[in-house]
């Protein structure tokens, strides 16, 4: 009897099985198929055979069937993780039972009727008992279908270990079928002694049968995990939806199947990574892009991998899941990358448990972007050396030991732009940038750091307070930035550096970088390619070039300078031929400031091209205004810096200036100091053949104070030639000057050049010139520069202005 119990319990749970594996409509077809043919047998199995299993132990063919029935709807549920499957399983008993109840009143009604054939003479009366069974077992088959996934759903909140929750699932469902074997006879026959022996007695073959037909479900529980998985990981049931009516339950299934199909694309879809997990840190559910980034490229199984094995971070607190929150920080996963990761919680609702939701972005590329950043934040682009950001910073965090700065600053850096283009101008920062690095193995034993504090200077920071030492390092550093650098063209280039050297000890106060800087700037003024060494009084020279620099910037910008011009007076008539425009500056704050001072200031901080402008076109302003008045033959003499003279863009500047003053050009005089073309005579000599062409005048100024070149006198086009006051400072006593000063007028007499003396003071400077045959002169003996209104054209009496007429 247990080998046809066993074959009977395996034939009707084998086509569920396969079932269950089946996919979309098929198995949804078969299911209801096999479900609907065991009801409909079920209720006459009952009265056809029983198995004797053991003399106390009785099992009918009714409750084979009903045990099937019941194993088939779990699995179909199971399978389908869809809670209307019980609607359509109610529906389906209802349906059945109607069909039974039918047909034994049919077949009931047939066997009364005279003339049938009834060779067995079955009587019509088990027909019309069957009815009432008939309507009751399907009933309870109802109450005990919905009484279980009411309990499933109950544990399934309990957010249980897979093998705990199945345990009791499986004690539920053997509880259940027992439970039929009780309610059934009680409902049918009341409760009396009788029918209470009855129930105990059959009590031990439902218990048989329960457990014979769980068995395909631990079967299934064990093969198909991620089935079982998925059910449990699904929301629980909304009972009250079972009760709705078809039309309403349809519109709210369209727009909830709507919604859901809406979130599971944007679930699957999205490059953000998502997961679920319960309470216990357990994977309830993940989209494709998290089992990506974590690594499950397997798949996931729900409710087996611990979400605390796939990250890892700094924050203790981030697992155990803090239940008093969200949670947001940065997490290492799979292999090397790092993430952000956000945990917000989802509170539980009356039918739901509580889950989380862990939404990964992976950072690498934001953290390799924010590395780059810090890099070069912290580095100089082009030579790869700390900046002044990162030197900042080591002279706070050394303020405690004694160290010591040097300041690099190449010479005449600006001519390798010009003569080469910046591309060459690059490449030599980047190899003296190396050669710095080169020349710390000369002091191995000492902390030392080489940054580019912008532009062509770089900063050496060494720990040391030993002056000798320094000495030998600084040596070492010009000696590395003078060696001979080959662009790619070929071309070499030979640079050398003026350094500025300070020291600071834990107890000295003050910006050390500052010190440096003043070091140089007193080092520059002592000769390109020297070395100075920070002393107190460099301080104020230093304070105070700074003053100058932000002070001239905005005064240039708020056009506060003024042109003040001095005349030029020809020897003979002593009347004025022409002004010279030079520009003063006067500060509320700090009263006249010499234009030695803020000239050099000017260059420095890139200034001088647009001082030079605003020079040129006031002075020629003022030309076209003294030309309209009526005062005619007066030249405007300008000077030009070497500056404005570098990128070739000046004879567009002149060009624009005569047009917008409208000064003829024939008044227009150009000085031009030697510096401003000497060994640069490629640039130069073509803008200066260019404005000769235009019709305006240049002139040579300070001739015989800078680099002297009786060629350059020759080949360019001058027109006049200006004494320097250094040459007639004491004549007519002095015999070399008397003898320099000759030489110069005949020269310039030769070449049928203007000569202009400037720095005439004296009488007899004027009379010892005025007999040398010189043509203009231009000095205190005659005015000072001053504005434009103080100067008085006469028209039919020589003058000239006197101090004390200012």
């Amino acid at each position: 009897m247990v080998v046809l119990l066993l074959a009977q319990v395996i034939l009707f749970s084998i086509f569920p099985l396969y079932f269950s594996f089946l996919s979309g409509s098929l198995r949804r077809t078969s299911f209801y198929t096999y479900i609907a043919l065991v009801l409909l047998i079920g209720g006459f199995f009952g009265n056809v055979y029983s198995l004797p299993i053991t003399e106390k132990i009785n099992i009918s063919g009714g409750n084979l069937c009903y045990g099937a029935f019941m194993m088939a709807s779990v699995l179909f549920v199971f399978v389908e993780r869809d809670i209307f499957i019980l609607r359509h399983l109610v529906r389906l008993v209802v349906l059945v039972n109607v069909f039974n109840v039918s047909l034994s009143l049919l077949v009931g009604k047939i066997l009364t009727t005279p003339g049938i054939i009834n060779p067995h003479s079955i009587s019509a009366a088990l027909f019309d008992v069957s009815i009432a069974f008939i309507i009751l077992g399907g009933s309870l088959i109802i109450a005990e279908l919905l009484f279980l996934f009411y309990c499933f759903d109950a544990v399934k909140k309990r957010q249980w270990s897979y093998p705990v929750t199945t345990a009791v699932y499986i004690l539920l469902f053997i509880f259940t079928l027992c439970l039929d074997g009780v309610l059934f006879p009680f409902i049918a026959f009341g409760i009396n002694p009788v029918v209470l022996d009855i129930v105990i007695g059959g009590l031990s073959g439902k218990i048989v049968m329960a457990c014979s037909f769980s068995i395909p479900l631990i079967f299934f529980a064990i093969i198909g995990h991620r089935s079982l998985s998925a059910y449990l990981a699904n929301d629980t049931v909304k009972w009250s939806s079972l009760f709705t009516i078809n039309r309403q339950l349809k519109r709210e299934l369209s727009e909830k199947n709507y919604g859901l199909k809406q979130a599971a694309t944007v679930f699957n879809n999205v490059k953000e990574g998502l997961a679920v997990v319960d309470t216990s840190g357990l994977i309830i559910k993940a989209n494709p892009a998290f089992c990506s980034m974590v690594g499950l490229s397997k798949g996931l199984i729900p409710g087996v991998t611990p979400i605390h094995t796939l990250f890892s971070s700094a924050d203790s607190d981030m697992l155990p899941i803090d239940k008093s929150g969200h949670w947001r920080g940065e997490v290492k996963f799979g292999k090397a990358s790092q993430g952000l990761l956000t945990i917000t919680p989802v509170g539980a609702e009356s039918s739901q448990a509580e889950t989380y939701v862990y939404s990964l972005v992976n950072i690498d590329e934001l953290k390799e972007t924010q590395n780059e950043l810090f890099y070069l934040a912290r580095h100089d682009p082009l030579t790869g050396l700390e900046n002044r950001r990162v030197l900042d910073e080591i002279i706070t965090d050394l303020s405690a030991e004694s160290i010591c700065l040097i300041v690099v600053d190449l010479d005449h850096f600006k001519d390798v732009n010009d003569s080469y283009g910046h591309g060459a101008g690059d490449m030599v920062l980047s190899v003296v940038g190396q050669r710095l690095l080169g020349t710390l193995s000369s002091i191995p034993t000492f902390t030392a750091h080489v940054c580019r504090t912008g532009g062509d200077e770089f900063a050496v920071l060494i720990v040391t307070s030993d002056k000798e030492v320094i000495d030998q390092l600084s040596q070492t550093i010009q000696g590395a930035c003078k060696s001979v650098i080959t662009l790619p063209q070929g071309s070499e280039i030979y640079v050398s550096a003026t350094l500025g050297v300070s020291f600071q000890g834990p107890s000295d106060k003050g910006d050390i970088l500052q010190k440096a800087d003043s070091a140089l700037y007193a080092a520059k003024s002592e000769g390109r390619g020297s070395i100075g060494y920070y002393e107190e009084k460099l301080t104020s020279v230093s304070q105070r070039k700074i003053q100058l620099s932000v002070k001239l910037k905005q005064a240039l910008e708020a056009e506060q300078l003024q042109v003040f011009y001095q005349p030029q007076y020809a020897s003979a008539t002593k009347k004025i031929v022409g002004v010279e425009a030079l520009v003063r500056w006067y500060d509320a704050e700090l009263g006249w400031i010499g234009p030695d001072e803020f000239i050099p200031v000017a260059e420095e901080m890139g200034l001088i091209e647009k001082l030079g402008e605003w020079v040129l076109l006031t002075a020629c302003k003022q030309g076209k205004a003294w030309l309209d008045s009526g005062i005619k033959d007066i030249k405007m003499s300008v000077n030009v810096s070497a500056h404005q003279l570098r990128f070739g863009q000046f004879m567009n500047t002149v060009k624009h200036t005569l047009l917008k003053s409208r000064l003829p050009a024939s008044m227009l005089q150009l000085e031009l100091t030697e510096s401003s073309f000497i060994e640069r005579e490629q640039d130069v000599i073509p803008q200066l053949v260019a404005l000769k062409a235009l019709g305006i005048q240049l002139a040579i100024d300070d001739f015989g104070t800078g680099y002297s070149s009786l060629s350059y006198v020759a080949i360019l086009p001058w027109d006049t030639l200006k004494i320097d006051r250094s040459f007639i400072n004491r004549l007519p006593e002095d015999k070399a000057q008397r003898q320099m000063t000759d030489t110069i007028l005949q020269l310039a007499s030769n070449m049928d050049l203007v000569i202009v003396v400037e720095g005439v003071e004296t009488q007899a400077q004027f009379d010892y010139l005025q007999s040398k045959g010189c043509e203009i002169i231009q000095g205190y003996y005659f005015s000072p520069a001053v504005p434009a209104d103080k100067i008085i054209f006469p028209t039919n009496r020589s003058i000239f202005v006197r101090d004390e007429e200012l």
